[in-house]
């Protein structure tokens, strides 16, 4: 085998010994992408030799969509092929290490951020080969076009600015011949059948292009049956949701392979309804809304940061001054705009001189004057972080509104330090009744998608990409959409009413006086497993939580919810609308459908938002319970994570299959690589006859046609909760709307009754009583910018919502809640005083802007 190079990507192999692949050259990769919907479900499979003459510990790095859950992984290492489990970060590296010191083979997955990843795969023998499988999905994040869909599949690893996830410069060699690459990608629109008659909606899918790389595209099927037929026989059997991508090449990527399409309709709102399969009283939902709501723009402060290094030569600086050109242009005329424009590398400074850093009035001098000091010489590394915190220094903090436009080709690795200083600016504008954002484009090839993500989630904002060197790019229409959006003011979600009610509460401790002492219950004590220490989960544990909704940028929320599906049910969204109060919309749930997808993803944008939260959590305690939440998502739905990871070992963790050979048969269909002993179901997929499989045995449950291609078996009893159920419909046969009005007017006394001495209240009864139909709202930034005790917060935030609920709720009733309302204020201002140290007057701000947030979830 003849070998060029080196490559222009890093993933790949590497000896522990000097960090290099030096070595371990890379054979083939073959990516199998299925995407349903906006839904992808993805094998990256990749073979490498070991042409070494000794026996060297090794690792594999690997790059993944920033949005992608790794939910599998296997490795073939020396004729044997081994699965892993999902165990606690520290607990996995504790048996990996075991297992090693008693010179059994073994493999962990550990996650390096959003995007890297990094497998160990042991000691591996001189002349093995190596083949590493892993499985992840994702939701492709909005492309800003209307709707449109652009799905990105990651070369490798690029270069970056800052500290990395290993420093070694080598390139990993690539292989010559004629399947170096292998990309498949099937594609189905979601689509109903019309009522009264058995023809699809035309939901066609339209303008499907490659902008990277020439491909072969089949309009009419979502995979390779196709083949063999005459083009008659096409003709009878082609679907127009269907289409299939695929790519073949003798040299190995070197920038993203991107896909774009359009689908009519697709940014309308719909609501899928996912049970996890095998566990019908676990309900998962996925939520996407995209605002078309017409509103004017508002008075803003626009700054535009663009990265002026090293990363940016060529043409990236030259289409991040277009851009800015076309922002400039399309500002509000009579809104009393003002703009400033920064170049930063290692530090940031503003273009025009002799402002001070102050923003510039909108006028065609002051535009004409900034234009004219855009440069396209670069020079400098990356420090985006230094960047962020100078302007955020610099802004004009009188403003009522001021967004930050980031330009950048994404190249730094310090995006954990800048997410805080953007947090932290974002909570302390809030405060101040101020809207303070923070919105990304990424330009390049190689643009790093999960620091740009980042970014925007952390300042409430959103993302666009360019590909410089991709024509028909869009570049000045999402330029154009982008800055439409920043201009009008963010729709606030107030709340999501997702059509489903809280089950029974479970029976507490009496709290009476027994004639004998009764047993205690030795389950309710004793050490347990990270993760597995928490209370049950919340009934409805959503995310995001309801914040913000953007003109023209297509949102998601999650959740996942511990009960039964009711027929006919909707979702009910509650938000404002800048002058003109609070709306709703209704938006009816589609057709259950079985599987684990959707319950992944709302899993994986809940950990996310636990992993937001620790960058700036510096209470040991809290930082302790939040890792535990982490964990326990992690490994009830197997995701690698933070805080988990997958293990396997010889000696025990995980499963072993023997194989006759480990180099992968050309000849299987593009899903054949999935492991069949994680419970996987596939279409159009076998098990090779000749494995032979050494650990628990399962049984592939049917699936149905659309079913995102993904279906997995039951899962053990204490995956999901294991609740007692009461259909009130059911009960004497009586209509249940008279036991849930019984339940509406008895809830003022059990709100009263779960008041404690002190005047806060009990958590549970506040979640089940006060929000049946949602989860507690977040907290408001006028509490959570408080230093530390997020435990005490939380207890004060429930107290001023119960006032609320008193007050919008119960207003007739006045005489039953006035006393504890005042011991609940009581508590909430000496609470203040005594644990935050915040003065008399402050204190009674505080409670007063919280309760107006909470007084609007009331309604």
């Amino acid at each position: 085998m003849a070998y060029v190079g080196p490559a222009r990507r890093l993933q790949g192999v590497y000896c522990h010994e000097h960090w290099s692949p030096v070595g371990y050259p890379l054979l083939s990769s073959n990516y199998a992408y299925m995407v349903r919907d906006v839904f992808v479900e993805a094998t990256l499979t990749e073979t490498y030799q070991a042409s070494t003459n000794t026996e060297r510990e090794v690792s594999y790095i690997f790059e993944i969509p920033p949005e992608a859950s790794v939910t599998s992984f296997s490795a073939e290492v020396g004729g044997v092929r081994v699965e892993s489990i999902v165990e606690e970060k520290v607990e996995a590296d504790k048996k990996y290490q075991e297992a090693k010191r008693a010179g059994a083979q073994a493999w962990k997955l550990d996650k390096v951020n959003d995007e890297i990843f990094q497998i160990s795969l042991g000691n591996v023998k001189p002349d093995s080969s190596i083949i590493i499988r892993i499985t992840y999905f994702y939701v492709i994040s909005s492309n800003t076009i209307e709707d449109s869909i652009r799905l990105t599949i990651p070369a490798g690893l690029a270069t970056r600015s800052g500290a990395g996830p290993a420093t070694e410069t080598t390139r990993p060699t690539a292989a010559s011949g004629t399947s170096a690459v292998t990309i498949t990608v099937g594609i189905e629109a979601a689509h109903k059948k019309s009522d009264g008659d058995d023809d699809e909606k035309d939901d066609h899918i339209l303008n499907l292009n490659c902008l990277s790389h020439l491909s072969a595209i089949t309009y009419g099927f979502s995979d390779k049956s196709f083949e063999g037929l005459t083009p008659v026989q096409m003709q009878d059997r082609k679907l127009p949701w269907k289409a299939f991508v695929e790519f073949t090449s003798n040299q190995f990527l070197d920038k993203h392979y991107v896909l774009v399409w359009t689908v009519p309709r697709i940014d309308q709102p719909r609501c899928l309804v996912e049970p996890f399969e095998g566990r019908p009283d676990t309900v998962a939902l996925a939520l996407t809304l995209v605002s078309n709501i017409d509103l004017d723009p508002e008075e803003h402060e626009y700054i535009f940061l663009v990265d002026y290094s090293v990363s940016m030569r060529g043409g990236r600086i030259q289409a991040a001054n277009d851009i800015v050109k076309t922002m400039l242009n399309n500002l509000p005329t009579k809104k009393k705009s003002s703009f400033n424009i920064y170049n930063f590398n290692t530090s940031a400074w503003p273009i025009v001189s002799g402002t001070g850093g102050h923003s510039l009035g909108y006028d065609t001098t002051n535009v004409t004057n900034a234009i004219n000091q855009l440069k396209t010489n670069v020079s400098g590394e990356t420090n985006i972080n230094a960047a962020l915190t100078t302007v955020m220094n610099q802004r004009d903090i009188s403003r009522p509104r001021c967004s930050i436009i980031v330009i950048t080709g994404g190249l730094d690795w310090g995006v954990a330090t800048a997410m805080k200083t953007v947090q932290n600016n974002v909570t302390a504008a809030a405060a101040k009744s101020k809207l303070l954002r923070v919105f990304v484009v990424g330009l390049g090839d190689d643009v790093s998608r999960g620091m740009c993500e980042a970014l925007a989630r952390a300042g409430s904002g959103a993302t666009v990409y360019i590909s410089e060197s991709q024509l028909g790019d869009n570049q000045t229409p999402k330029a154009r959409t982008l800055i439409n959006s920043i201009n009008r003011a963010p729709i606030r979600v107030r709340s999501i009413d997702w059509g489903m009610r809280r089950p029974p509460a479970q029976d507490r401790a009496s709290g009476n006086n027994l004639s004998s002492r009764s047993e205690a219950n030795q389950d309710q004590f004793g050490a347990a497993a990270k993760g597995n220490n928490l209370p049950p989960p919340e009934d409805i544990q959503q995310a995001p939580l309801p914040g913000s909704l953007y003109w023209a940028v297509r949102s998601y929320w999650y959740v996942i919810f511990n009960g039964d599906i009711n027929e006919d049910l909707t979702a009910k969204i509650i938000y404002d609308v800048l002058g003109s109060g609070q709306r709703t919309i209704q938006v009816a749930w589609d057709d259950p459908k079985k599987g684990r997808l959707i319950h992944c993803l709302a899993a994986r944008a809940l950990i996310q938002t636990f992993e937001d939260k620790e960058i700036s959590i510096s209470d040991p305690n809290d930082k302790y319970w939040n890792e535990c939440e982490i964990v326990r998502l992690g490994k009830t739905y197997k995701l690698a994570s933070t805080k988990t990871s997958f293990v396997a070992t010889m000696n025990g963790i995980g499963t072993r299959t023997s194989v006759t050979s480990n180099i992968p048969d050309g000849s299987r269909s593009a899903f054949s690589v999935v492991p069949s002993n994680t419970g996987l179901a596939l279409e159009n997929t076998s098990t090779p006859s000749s494995a032979s499989v050494a650990g628990p045995a399962f049984s592939p449950p049917t699936t149905s046609p659309f079913n995102y291609l993904l279906s997995f078996a039951s899962l053990p009893a204490d995956i999901a909760p294991q609740d007692d159920w009461v259909d009130i419909s059911a009960q004497d046969g009586n209509d249940p709307s008279g036991v849930i009005a019984a339940q509406d007017n008895d809830s003022l006394s059990a709100v009263l009754a779960a008041q404690d001495g002190n005047g806060a209240f009990d958590s549970s009864a506040v979640g089940r009583i006060v929000f049946p139909n949602i989860d507690v709202p977040p907290i408001p930034a006028f509490i959570s910018i408080l230093e530390g005790r997020d435990e005490v917060k939380k207890q004060i935030w429930l107290a001023i919502c119960v006032i609320a609920f008193f007050q919008k709720k119960h207003a007739e009733d006045s005489s039953r809640w006035s006393t504890a309302q005042s011991r609940a204020k009581e508590f909430v201002e000496t609470t203040l005083c005594c644990i935050f140290g915040i003065g008399p007057d402050e204190s009674k701000d505080i409670f007063g802007h919280s309760l107006d947030d909470a007084t609007g979830y009331f309604y």
